[in-house]
């Protein structure tokens, strides 16, 4: 494919509070500068600060009617992306495929079942959690009381495996990021997060779950966000973090997550510096090919394998 794959922004949740359009926008990603720097795939979430069940889930569906409406507004420019077979159709080869995230199963509530109408919607990756505790896990603001992936949760990744969608352990706590890699039997994806060896940021992950994440076959998209990235906040920062990942467990298992639209504070300020991204990563050692497999291959290998 040669194109870049983005495994997270935030940018639809923006744009439905914004009103902007996806073709050209004031925040960090638009399908303009986007189709410049060379995007293949991109994940969109579907993100609602957690509170009322209903609530979340009324908001997550206005997003969904956003999403659907800015890719009918630009079919010219992109396709939303339901299965692996859809990148390879000769139609599709000068779009950007659209992968439709939720990033936490508050929406949910304890009705696992609602999986699958989301699914019907479009919906082909999830996030157990953001942040904190839900009726499915634990996130990693639950610290000590982290009491990992719940009844309801096993129930979910059960149901997520056999629709075939990727499960993605952002945000999620410790003690769940290891039980998911222990209950779900497919590759794993933790969409924007670094090593928190370089930057000791909570939501970052300890050379155990990287390595863990090696033992299972998935990837981690190394994300943009400031403070995840740590003192000098660069973008050869982040090159740091991919380094320093492939050291550990192999470049096989590193792909790209911004994190977009998501945050405020960023080492990159927009998608159109991705097109910089593979001369930093080959002046800093790595061949074309590892360079091609950070940038899309490791990313595409695992959608390959779910979808």
């Amino acid at each position: 494919m040669g194109k870049i794959v983005d495994l997270h922004c935030d940018t639809i949740s923006l744009l439905a509070k914004t009103k902007e359009s996806l073709k050209n926008n004031g925040g960090h990603f638009d399908l303009l500068r986007a189709k410049r720097a060379g995007i293949g795939v991109q994940f969109f979430a579907l993100f609602c600060l957690p509170r009322d069940n209903e609530d979340t889930l009324r908001e997550i569906l206005k997003q969904s009617e956003k999403y659907y409406c800015e890719l009918s507004l630009n079919q010219e420019e992109v396709y939303p992306l339901m299965q692996y077979e859809d990148i390879l159709l000769p139609v599709n080869q000068d779009k950007i495929a659209c992968l439709l995230h939720l990033e936490g199963a508050e929406a949910l509530g304890s009705d696992v079942e609602l999986i699958h109408v989301l699914y019907r919607l479009g919906l082909r990756s999830i996030g157990l959690t953001w942040n904190y505790r839900n009726l499915m896990a634990d996130g990693v603001l639950a610290g000590d009381q982290d009491s990992g992936i719940s009844k309801k949760g096993r129930q979910l990744l059960e149901e997520i495996s056999e629709l075939g969608m990727i499960l993605d352990l952002a945000h999620l706590g410790e003690k769940g990021f290891f039980e998911a890699v222990e209950y779900y039997d497919k590759p794993l994806i933790v969409s924007h997060a670094n090593a928190r060896h370089l930057c000791p940021h909570r939501r970052n992950l300890s050379n155990e779950q990287l390595k863990a994440l090696q033992m299972n076959g998935g990837v981690v998209g190394v994300t943009a966000v400031k403070d995840f990235v740590g003192s000098h906040e660069n973008a050869y920062d982040l090159i740091d973090h991919i380094v320093y990942i492939s050291e550990l467990i192999g470049s096989d298992h590193v792909a790209l997550g911004s994190d977009f639209d998501g945050a405020d504070h960023m080492v990159l300020s927009g998608v159109e510096e991705y097109q910089n991204l593979g001369g930093l990563l080959e002046r800093r050692g790595f061949t074309p090919g590892e360079t091609e497999n950070i940038l899309s291959g490791n990313a595409l290998r695992v959608m390959k394998a779910i979808l």
